[in-house]
């Protein structure tokens, strides 16, 4: 990790809240407005690991709420009873998370995207993986998704997820330091602006109609959601 490029992003404001955080959440929240209207989005689920992150019910707070809370009430216990005080590196590394598991063979064979009834979970489990992988297992911290998404998360989805998003990325979890720094830079960049004629998730929607569905299942497919686009543009690894 080079100070540098990375420095900045570590940086907490004054409710401790690391500069990482909302960048994450923009581009998560970015993309899971991208693909709100697709047709792909609406389709019913028609797989166990989109059905997982589905759940049974999506939050309503927003991306970047729903982390701060998680980020807020972690500190707000004692470590002694097994909390941990998640710091910006977590954000990072659940980004890069994200990024491998729908890059994953398990998750482009599901079809699974970064939409607003999957965004939520995805970063949750991403973000309990990093601070696992960060040295600080976070066993007794499960209520913190519940209380964070208002219920809609429950507490005992969370081991579940975690399990499937594991084996979707062949439990790949260490990021050499090339590769964080490259997802730094992405998340300073931010989400790209939509294109003056209406943006890809337009332009899709127009060739869905002409082409049918299973035109339109082999594009969402081959589409990377847009941190993965950010981060492969950026010279990043895969993994």
């Amino acid at each position: 990790m080079s100070a540098a490029v990375a420095g900045p992003l570590l940086c907490e404001d004054e409710q401790g809240i690391p500069r990482s955080l909302p960048l994450l959440a923009a581009l998560v929240e970015t993309e899971a407005r991208l693909f709100a209207a697709t047709a792909a989005a609406a389709r019913p689920a028609d797989s166990g690991l989109v059905r997982a992150f589905r759940g049974g019910a999506a939050p309503k707070v927003p991306v970047r709420i729903f982390l701060e809370r998680i980020h807020l009430l972690t500190r707000s216990v004692p470590a002694a009873r097994g909390m941990v005080r998640i710091d910006g590196t977590a954000f990072v590394l659940a980004g890069i998370y994200i990024t491998r598991f729908v890059r994953s063979a398990a998750g482009r064979d599901a079809g699974i995207l970064v939409e607003p009834t999957t965004a939520h979970r995805l970063v949750a489990v991403a973000v309990l993986l990093a601070a696992k992988f960060g040295g600080h297992p976070p066993s007794k911290w499960n209520w913190v998704f519940q209380d964070g998404s208002e219920g809609a998360i429950l507490a005992d989805e969370m081991a579940g997820l975690e399990g499937r998003f594991l084996r979707a990325i062949d439990f790949r979890l260490f990021v050499d330091s090339v590769e964080f720094d490259s997802f730094c830079k992405v998340l300073e960049r931010g989400p790209r602006a939509p294109s003056a004629t209406g943006g890809c998730a337009s332009k899709k929607r127009q060739a869905d109609e002409a082409t049918g569905e299973e035109d339109e299942r082999r594009r969402v497919r081959a589409r990377l959601p847009l941190p993965a686009v950010l981060y492969k543009a950026a010279g990043g690894s895969s993994g």
